[in-house]
Protein backbone atom coordinates (compact mmCIF):
# COMPACT_ATOMS: atom_id res chain seq x y z
CA UNK A 1 0.00 0.00 0.00
CA UNK A 2 2.92 2.43 0.51
CA UNK A 3 4.50 1.58 -2.58
CA UNK A 4 0.88 2.45 -4.10
CA UNK A 5 1.19 5.85 -2.29
CA UNK A 6 4.52 6.74 -3.28
CA UNK A 7 3.90 5.57 -6.96
CA UNK A 8 1.01 7.97 -7.53
CA UNK A 9 2.25 10.95 -5.96
CA UNK A 10 4.97 10.32 -8.17
CA UNK A 11 2.79 10.46 -11.19
CA UNK A 12 1.17 13.45 -9.85
CA UNK A 13 4.33 15.03 -9.66
CA UNK A 14 5.46 14.49 -12.94
CA UNK A 15 2.17 15.11 -14.70
CA UNK A 16 2.18 18.51 -12.72
CA UNK A 17 5.25 19.31 -14.99
CA UNK A 18 3.68 18.56 -18.43
CA UNK A 19 3.50 21.62 -20.61
CA UNK A 20 0.51 23.09 -22.98
CA UNK A 21 2.94 23.51 -25.67
CA UNK A 22 6.16 21.61 -26.98
CA UNK A 23 9.41 23.82 -25.15
CA UNK A 24 12.10 24.12 -27.70
CA UNK A 25 15.50 23.48 -26.40
CA UNK A 26 17.78 26.08 -24.29
CA UNK A 27 19.54 28.29 -26.28
CA UNK A 28 23.36 26.71 -26.37
CA UNK A 29 24.62 30.82 -26.94
CA UNK A 30 22.37 33.36 -26.41
CA UNK A 31 23.83 37.03 -27.25
CA UNK A 32 24.06 39.97 -24.65
CA UNK A 33 20.27 40.97 -24.49
CA UNK A 34 20.20 43.89 -22.16
CA UNK A 35 19.24 47.24 -23.41
CA UNK A 36 16.27 49.19 -24.28
CA UNK A 37 14.13 47.72 -26.61
CA UNK A 38 11.39 50.17 -28.45
CA UNK A 39 9.20 49.27 -31.36
CA UNK A 40 5.24 48.15 -31.52
CA UNK A 41 2.71 45.82 -30.58
CA UNK A 42 -0.39 45.48 -33.02
CA UNK A 43 0.17 49.10 -33.88
CA UNK A 44 0.61 50.38 -29.88
CA UNK A 45 3.65 51.66 -28.54
CA UNK A 46 5.77 48.70 -26.70
CA UNK A 47 9.05 49.31 -24.80
CA UNK A 48 11.17 46.07 -23.07
CA UNK A 49 13.64 47.07 -20.72
CA UNK A 50 16.36 43.87 -20.43
CA UNK A 51 18.12 44.65 -16.68
CA UNK A 52 19.16 40.81 -16.11
CA UNK A 53 19.97 38.14 -18.02
CA UNK A 54 21.24 34.61 -16.61
CA UNK A 55 20.92 31.15 -16.17
CA UNK A 56 17.59 29.72 -15.05
CA UNK A 57 14.87 27.32 -14.57
CA UNK A 58 13.15 26.31 -17.62
CA UNK A 59 9.59 25.69 -18.25
CA UNK A 60 9.35 22.07 -16.88
CA UNK A 61 11.22 20.08 -14.55
CA UNK A 62 11.11 19.82 -10.64
CA UNK A 63 13.17 22.70 -8.36
CA UNK A 64 13.32 21.81 -5.29
CA UNK A 65 14.49 25.30 -3.35
CA UNK A 66 17.83 26.68 -5.40
CA UNK A 67 18.66 23.35 -7.72
CA UNK A 68 16.87 21.91 -10.75
CA UNK A 69 16.94 18.46 -10.30
CA UNK A 70 15.33 17.09 -13.49
CA UNK A 71 14.69 19.59 -16.28
CA UNK A 72 17.48 21.89 -18.24
CA UNK A 73 18.28 25.35 -17.09
CA UNK A 74 17.81 28.05 -20.11
CA UNK A 75 19.12 31.08 -20.85
CA UNK A 76 16.60 33.50 -19.20
CA UNK A 77 16.30 37.35 -19.22
CA UNK A 78 14.12 39.61 -16.75
CA UNK A 79 13.08 43.72 -17.25
CA UNK A 80 9.93 45.84 -17.54
CA UNK A 81 7.64 45.45 -20.06
CA UNK A 82 5.62 48.97 -21.45
CA UNK A 83 2.50 48.28 -23.20
CA UNK A 84 0.06 50.43 -24.03
CA UNK A 85 -3.61 49.11 -22.56
CA UNK A 86 -6.85 51.19 -23.73
CA UNK A 87 -4.72 53.77 -24.47
CA UNK A 88 -2.60 54.34 -21.64
CA UNK A 89 0.52 52.68 -20.89
CA UNK A 90 1.17 50.71 -18.22
CA UNK A 91 4.66 49.22 -17.08
CA UNK A 92 4.44 45.70 -15.83
CA UNK A 93 7.76 43.12 -14.63
CA UNK A 94 8.27 40.57 -17.28
CA UNK A 95 10.25 37.75 -17.68
CA UNK A 96 11.77 35.57 -20.55
CA UNK A 97 13.25 32.65 -21.63
CA UNK A 98 15.79 32.30 -24.71
CA UNK A 99 15.59 28.97 -26.86
CA UNK A 100 16.64 27.52 -30.09
CA UNK A 101 14.27 26.89 -32.95
CA UNK A 102 15.96 25.84 -35.94
CA UNK A 103 19.25 27.28 -35.20
CA UNK A 104 17.34 30.63 -34.72
CA UNK A 105 17.33 32.76 -31.08
CA UNK A 106 13.57 32.30 -29.64
CA UNK A 107 12.70 34.78 -26.63
CA UNK A 108 9.33 33.95 -24.92
CA UNK A 109 8.31 36.88 -22.82
CA UNK A 110 5.68 36.66 -20.13
CA UNK A 111 4.68 39.49 -17.94
CA UNK A 112 1.66 39.87 -15.37
CA UNK A 113 0.10 42.76 -14.84
CA UNK A 114 -3.15 43.68 -12.56
CA UNK A 115 -5.00 43.28 -15.93
CA UNK A 116 -3.68 39.85 -16.91
CA UNK A 117 -1.45 38.06 -18.71
CA UNK A 118 1.09 39.23 -21.82
CA UNK A 119 2.99 37.15 -23.71
CA UNK A 120 5.24 37.55 -26.76
CA UNK A 121 6.85 34.97 -28.73
CA UNK A 122 10.29 36.91 -30.55
CA UNK A 123 12.64 35.99 -32.74
CA UNK A 124 16.14 37.39 -33.29
CA UNK A 125 15.86 38.42 -37.27
CA UNK A 126 19.26 40.62 -36.65
CA UNK A 127 21.53 41.56 -34.00
CA UNK A 128 19.58 44.52 -32.17
CA UNK A 129 16.45 43.51 -34.10
CA UNK A 130 13.22 41.25 -32.68
CA UNK A 131 10.09 40.49 -34.51
CA UNK A 132 6.95 37.80 -33.60
CA UNK A 133 3.59 37.60 -32.38
CA UNK A 134 2.12 38.60 -28.84
CA UNK A 135 -1.49 38.10 -27.45
CA UNK A 136 -3.23 39.06 -23.94
CA UNK A 137 -4.99 37.55 -21.56
CA UNK A 138 -7.86 40.04 -21.80
CA UNK A 139 -9.49 41.66 -25.16
CA UNK A 140 -8.78 45.74 -24.76
CA UNK A 141 -4.86 44.40 -24.13
CA UNK A 142 -1.77 44.44 -27.28
CA UNK A 143 -2.41 41.69 -29.77
CA UNK A 144 -0.82 41.37 -33.08
CA UNK A 145 2.65 41.61 -34.88
CA UNK A 146 5.63 43.14 -32.59
CA UNK A 147 8.86 44.64 -33.51
CA UNK A 148 11.02 45.65 -31.57
CA UNK A 149 14.64 47.46 -31.88
CA UNK A 150 17.50 47.57 -29.80
CA UNK A 151 18.27 51.27 -28.65
CA UNK A 152 21.94 52.69 -29.01
CA UNK A 153 23.77 52.57 -25.56
CA UNK A 154 25.12 56.28 -24.93
CA UNK A 155 28.50 56.32 -24.62
CA UNK A 156 29.43 56.69 -20.90
CA UNK A 157 32.08 59.98 -20.11
CA UNK A 158 33.75 59.83 -16.99
CA UNK A 159 35.41 63.00 -15.31
CA UNK A 160 38.70 62.26 -14.05
CA UNK A 161 40.50 63.61 -10.83
CA UNK A 162 42.21 66.45 -12.96
CA UNK A 163 39.35 67.52 -14.94
CA UNK A 164 39.75 65.42 -18.01
CA UNK A 165 37.02 63.98 -20.14
CA UNK A 166 37.42 60.22 -20.89
CA UNK A 167 34.83 58.68 -22.88
CA UNK A 168 34.87 54.68 -23.18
Amino acid sequence: MRLLVVALALVLVVAGCATSQVVPPPAVSAPDLRGTWIGTWGGAPLTVLVADQRHGHGESGLVIGPWQVLGQPYPTVSGVLTASIRGEMVSTHMEGQLSDAGGRLVVTVRARSAAGDQRLTLRLVAPDHLEGMGDSQYAWGPQGPVQLARQAQPRAAVTSEWGWMVRS
